[in-house]
Formats: C-alpha cells, structure tokens, sequence
C-alpha cells in the first residue's frame, strides 16, 4: 500500500478534529458537562484512542469549541457595532447575525448562555474568558443601547436591564428552536431569525 501523503494526512486530522468537534457539540447540548469522552466516540462513530489522540480530556475539547465560538462571536460584534448605521439598525443587524451564527454553530450559543446565566464552563483560562467576553462581547452592545437611549431610538431604562433583556430574549429564542427537531432547513432558519428579530425590535423601540 503506497503510504500516504503529508497533504492527505493533514487532510484526515482535519476531518477528524471537525468530526470531534461537531459531535461534541451535539453530546453537549444532551448532556452538559456531564458528558464524557466515551459519549463522543460512541456518537462520532469512532473509537476513544482516536478522540483522545487528538484531546487529552474533555476540558481541553470544551476550551477549542468555546475560543472557536468566541472568535465568531467577536467577528460580528466588531461588524456590526463598528458600522456607520444608527444604533438600533446596527442592533438589529447583530441580533439577526448572531443568531445565524448561534444556529450554524451552537456552542456560539452556549458561550453567551452560561455567561448570562452566572453558570460559565469552568475552564483553564476561564477568568480571561470572562474578561475578554466583558471587553469584546458584551461592552460593544451596551455601548450601542446607551447610545440608542440617548438619541431616543430605544426607550429609557437601564441600559443594563435592555442588554440583558435583549440577550435573554435571543438566548431563549435559540433554545427553543435548538431544542425543536423538526426547525433544521435553512428556509425555516432564515424566516425563524426574520420572526425573532422582527418581534424584539417592534418592543425595543420607543
């Protein structure tokens, strides 16, 4: 057998790393952090030497999804608030990519869920985290919503209460429609994200 080549071998942990990832996505959403490496090898349909090859623990596996999720998350932060737009269009905008993004990739979703629920994924770097997430996730949106109170685009409250209000209510649209089986074509997304959009910021503006 001809042996194979440094190209092809990148290519095979590639597909193997995505293959892990995803499925621990999957077991994550079942289970939490109760989930077990064995738990991923048995749905990856692979066997555990292989998953531990290339993750030591489940907490090492965590920290990737939840650094990729970051990432992605911080991506649309910086295109949406750092636009010209108004305020409250450019929140509209970050709900509505935000939760593309949430769909297409659920840890996004778990991020932003144990942060606003006080229940963060202890992890190695974990006070880091918290700390880029304040600076780079959360900090960006306030900023918007003060801004939006002030030119009177978004009525007058707390700027804290709206934020929390305003991720609350995408966190939880995105877990029921996790949570629904039959909500998985892309046509049934797009207009699920119009629906929710539409109904937040009919309520948002003043």
């Amino acid at each position: 057998m001809t042996p194979r080549t440094v190209e092809q071998n990148d290519a095979i942990r590639k597909q193997r790393i995505a293959q892990i990832r995803n499925t621990a996505v999957e077991v994550y959403l079942e289970k939490g952090m109760q989930m077990e490496m064995g738990d991923i090898a048995r749905k990856a349909g692979l066997g555990r030497g292989t998953v531990y090859h290339y993750y030591n623990n489940k907490l090492h596996l965590v920290e990737d999804l939840l650094l990729e999720a970051f990432e992605e998350a911080a991506l649309v932060t910086a295109k949406t608030m750092q636009s010209s737009e108004p305020p409250l269009v450019r929140l509209e905008q970050y709900a509505a990519l935000q939760l593309e993004s949430w769909l297409r990739q659920p840890f996004g979703y778990i991020l932003f869920k144990n942060w606003f629920h006080s229940e963060p994924i202890v992890v190695y770097y974990n006070d880091r985290l918290l700390a880029d997430f304040h600076a780079r996730l959360y900090k960006p949106v306030l900023e918007a919503v003060e801004e939006g109170i002030r030119l009177g685009q978004i009525a007058a409250m707390q700027p804290s209460t709206t934020v929390s209000v305003f991720f609350a209510a995408l966190i939880g649209a995105t877990g029921t429609y996790i949570g629904n089986k039959d909500s998985s074509s892309s046509t049934n997304r797009d207009e699920w994200i119009r629906d929710v959009t539409t109904v937040l910021f009919k309520g948002l503006q003043a």
